[in-house]
């Protein structure tokens, strides 16, 4: 199980080079997709997902503006394996399963 401070780098999209840092305690709704938030690109296959608000980055940037209303918004973000220690990806991985996600 992670801690709740470890640190998880999350991008808005799977090939965005922006890349920001959250708390796993701050990441919510699990899951693998295949459609980013936002603009909804595409990845080129399931990949893990989850919603942190804009507000939760502890460093970093990811593609959000905020330009439609203020802050908090809750956002969809990716994690990307390469971004991300082995040891965590796994432990996020599991967590998926756990819930009987596909």
């Amino acid at each position: 199980m992670l801690d709740p401070e470890t640190p998880i780098t999350v991008r808005r999209h799977w090939n965005d080079w922006k890349q920001g840092t959250v708390p796993f305690r701050c990441l919510d709704g699990l899951h693998y997709g295949s459609t980013s938030g936002g603009v909804g690109v595409a990845s080129p296959r399931p990949m893990l997902m989850g919603y942190i608000r804009c507000t939760d980055l502890t460093s970093g940037e990811i593609a959000h503006t905020c330009q439609h209303g203020p802050p908090p918004h809750r956002i969809k973000v990716t994690i990307v394996q390469k971004d991300n220690d082995r040891s965590v990806v796994a432990a996020l991985k599991a967590v998926v399963a756990e819930r009987g996600r596909p």
